[in-house]
Order: C-alpha cells, then sequence, then structure tokens
C-alpha cells in the first residue's frame, strides 16, 4: 500500500501564491505524493481550458479513432492490426502529473500486459457491434474488473500529455518558475523537482471516486433505458447482495447487449460524468492543501512531549496531535469541513485533514518525525515512529462504521504488522454512535483486565453546531 511521509506542495516549493493556480484552473500538486484524483477523458471536452476543450480533446479522438480503426480490421489476435493497435493504448504511469494511487515517490509504474489485451478485446467487441465511438475506452472501467481509474487516466494523460506541458510551460513563465528541457518529444521547457520533469493538470478534468465503482448517478441514467435494465436485472437475478464485481458483469453484459445499448450507456456517462469540486470537496483534498499553506506558527504549542524518551512520550505527542484535531472540529469550525449537503462526508475527509494537522504540528514544533500514513486506495492508517521500538498507529472510524470492528480487529491487525503494542483509535461522531461507543469501550475495560494492551479510544463531536458567535 502506497505510504505518504512529508508532502510537498507544488506552490510551497516554487514559493508562489497558490491563487494564481486557482486563477489559472489548475490543481496544486504534491510533488513526493500522488493524490488520487484521476483524468477522466469524457471530461475533456467540457474542459473550461481551451487547450483542453480544443487540441486535447481532437488529439484524444484522433489517436483512439486510429485504435479502433486498427482493432476493426484486425482478423485475429497478434495480427499486424492488432499489434498496431497496442501499441497506441499505452498504460504505464506518466510521473509527470501527481495523480494516481502512488506512494512516497511519484516514479511511474507498468502495469500487466494482459490487462491491456483484456481492453483490446472488449473493445473489439464493442467494435463488432457496430459502434465506432473512439470515447468508449473511457468505459473500460465499468465492464472489466482489472481496470481502474488510474488505468484511464494514465493511457488518457499520455495521449495529452504535451497539451498538459503546454499549460505548464505557459504558468511557469507567466509567474517566473524556472524552466529546463523536458524528455518530452517536443523538449518542451518544464518545472523540474529533485530532476523530474513536473506537469500541471485542470481541476475540470479530474474525478476523485473511481468511475468503476460509482454507480450512483451514472447508473440510474443508464437504468432508464428499459432494454439495459432488463438486461441487469436478469443478470443479477438470485444474486442477494451484488458485488462491485457482479454489478461490472451485469451492466457489460447489457451494456454490450446490442449497439443502441452501448451507445445509450456511452451517452449516459458522458452526460452524467462531473469533475471532482473544490466547492465540495466531497474527501477534503483541497482543505488539506489549505491546512499545509498555513502559518506553522498557529500549530505551536509551548511544550511538546520528548519522543526521543520511549513509546508512551511518542503516544502523548501523537495524543497532541489528536487533540488539535478535535480541538478545531469542536471548538471552532472545522466540523463543516465534515459534512457535505447536509451529510457526513467520507471517512477519508477526516482522515486527510488530521494528516495535515498532525505533520503541521510536527513541523511546527521541530519534531523530527512525522506521520506516515497509508494513502493506497482503501482506508487510511496512520503510524508514527522513532527508531525501531517506538510505534504509535492512529486509525480513524466514522460513528456510521463498522466502530466495533474496526476496534476490536482492525486496529490490531494493523498494530500486530507493524509490530507495535501502542495505537489510539479515534471516533468521529456525526451522531448515533449510541452503544457502540460503550462496546468498545467494554472491550478495552476487559483487556486492561486481563493485563493485556489496549489501545486507547478517542471521541471527536463533529455534530452539526451553531456558528462561534452564537455559542454560549
Amino acid at each position: 500500500m502506497a505510504k505518504v511521509q512529508n508532502p510537498l506542495l507544488f506552490s510551497k516549493h516554487f514559493d508562489i501564491d497558490e491563487g494564481e493556480l486557482r486563477k489559472a484552473g489548475l490543481i496544486d500538486p504534491f510533488l513526493n505524493v500522488d493524490t488520487q484524483l484521476f483524468i477522466d477523458p469524457v471530461l475533456l471536452e467540457k474542459s473550461s481550458n481551451p487547450k483542453i476543450s480544443g487540441d486535447a480533446y481532437i488529439n484524444f479522438r484522433d489517436h483512439f479513432s486510429n485504435y479502433i480503426r486498427l482493432l476493426a480490421i484486425s482478423k485475429s489476435e497478434g495480427d499486424a492490426a492488432w499489434r498496431g493497435a497496442r501499441r497506441l493504448l499505452d498504460l504505464r504511469e506518466p510521473a509527470l502529473t501527481g495523480l494516481g494511487y502512488g506512494g512516497s515517490s511519484r516514479s511511474g509504474s507498468s502495469r500487466p500486459k494482459e490487462v491491456r489485451e483484456i481492453m483490446m478485446r472488449t473493445a473489439k467487441e464493442i467494435i463488432d457491434l457496430g459502434s465506432n465511438d473512439p470515447e468508449m475506452v473511457s468505459l473500460m472501467g465499468f465492464f472489466e474488473e482489472n481496470v481502474g481509474p488510474d488505468t484511464i487516466s494514465d493511457f488518457t494523460t499520455r495521449v495529452i500529455i504535451e497539451h498538459l506541458a503546454e499549460i505548464t510551460n505557459s504558468f511557469s513563465v507567466s509567474l517566473g518558475i524556472p524552466t529546463s528541457k523536458s524528455d518530452l518529444p517536443s523538449g518542451c521547457e518544464l518545472p523540474k523537482f529533485e530532476g523530474a520533469s513536473v506537469l500541471l493538470v485542470p481541476r475540470d478534468i479530474v474525478r476523485d471516486l473511481p468511475i468503476a465503482n460509482d454507480w450512483s448517478d451514472i447508473e440510474a441514467a443508464a437504468l432508464q433505458n428499459q432494454a439495459i435494465r432488463d438486461r441487469v436485472n436478469q443478470y443479477l437475478a438470485g444474486i442477494a447482495q451484488p458485488t462491485v464485481a457482479d454489478r461490472k458483469a451485469a451492466l457489460r453484459y447489457a451494456a454490450l447487449g446490442s449497439s443502441a445499448a452501448f451507445e445509450h450507456f456511452l451517452g449516459s456517462v458522458k452526460e452524467h460524468s462531473d469533475n471532482y469540486d473544490p466547492n465540495e470537496d466531497a474527501l477534503a483534498y483541497y482543505k488539506m492543501r489549505e491546512i499545509l499553506r498555513r502559518d506553522l506558527n498557529s500549530f505551536k504549542q509551548p511544550k511538546v512531549p520528548d519522543v526521543h524518551k520511549g513509546p508512551d512520550e511518542l503516544k502523548a505527542l501523537v495524543h497532541a496531535t489528536i487533540d488539535q484535531f478535535k480541538h478545531h472540529v469542536e471548538k471552532g469550525n472545522l466540523w463543516e469541513e465534515l459534512w457535505n449537503s447536509g451529510k457526513p462526508k467520507k471517512e477519508r475527509a477526516a482522515q486527510l485533514i488530521y494528516f495535515a494537522i498532525a505533520d503541521c504540528f510536527c513541523r511546527a514544533n521541530n519534531v523530527d518525525i512525522s506521520p506516515e500514513a497509508n494513502m493506497g486506495g482503501g482506508p487510511i492508517d496512520f503510524k508514527f515512529s522513532d527508531g525501531y521500538e517506538a510505534r504509535v498507529l492512529v486509525e480513524m472510524k466514522r460513528s456510521s462504521g463498522t466502530v466495533k470492528h474496526g476496534y476490536e480487529k482492525q486496529l490490531e491487525i494493523y498494530k500486530d504488522a507493524s509490530r507495535t503494542n501502542f495505537g489510539i483509535f479515534v471516533v468521529i461522531d456525526f451522531g448515533g454512535l449510541g452503544n457502540k461507543l460503550r462496546q468498545i469501550q467494554a472491550i478495552r475495560k476487559r483487556r486492561i483486565g486481563a493485563d493485556e494492551q489496549a489501545s486507547d479510544i478517542v471521541v471527536i463531536d463533529a455534530s452539526k453546531k451553531a456558528s462561534a458567535s452564537k455559542r454560549t
């Protein structure tokens, strides 16, 4: 799983106002950490940046029109046309954008060749139905279990990379950011970090959720078609609780039933796909960046534990970081960043905000450790460590989640893997915690009574509150 430590923002490194990136409609990327936002090819045409909605979109369609044409004339897998199409589907991860599921570095990676072959077979099947829309490639995440949003994002990036380079160069030159010749075919001059070129990406062409797992609006729109709905229901009949894999298989079965069904499904995806909204900030990516850009003086404490004295002092330091997060949620207005349209945001939002606060706390107080976060596609856990012996893990859960399992089992598994007895379990209470708190408190009491190590429990009240001026 991806591990993240000491995140460094583009704006911080190049000493520019983040507002300039915002005005230009660009993401302020981390230079040493990937962000789980993904370029969605369906959004290219909708972009407010003319280089994207114009040149990049045309280039994308031309590129994959050639891909479709080669697959259409291919008679068998491995023939000349098939090999030509294969060369046009480049799934290598470009390391320049800072997007994806990467970890503590941004070096690109490659994917198994079989994933590319699976995508080509599906495209060939769609072509044989009678469809030749090059944007069909954006739908592969819906149909194939091993094709995720990062795969779609990466092959899109490789096709439009020169256009992203032009945007980056223009922005950098306008603000006096140093640039030098890149390794791109054009040699376009780009900013460099540790010898590697950096690309900036427009905000309005990225999504947050893996499109292959986001079944709400798009699936509902697709199922308005009676034929698709009937075929999905037929496939899922008898499956009490369909998994994501089941639903992918059902949509594949339905959408590939005919050329008309596929065209309807593609049209629904195009109509209902939208970019990650910075105003809603559903996963707190932008709030995290805002916190990391703050003046560190606001995080200073008069006295902090000496983490080098042992695990207990390290745990006290970690509690101090959690207390600061808790204070801003319960006594300040940070709780507002955990809600969206009257509903609690996803667990990751609280986790990312806490990570940013903890990182700033450590830097502000000259503590020579920083939180390490597991930032893979699943739940985030945090580890603080000083040397080999002193390690403290933090696990964070929403009150609506699997609180008992998280405390009793999940955190213990993480502790065992990290070879530590020290853990802190944080519950973000949006309301309705009820008996769950009593359950985990009883588990903790029982473990202490049996002279076993028991993880600490911290509850943070994230319920909606009156404005600070109206509180008494």
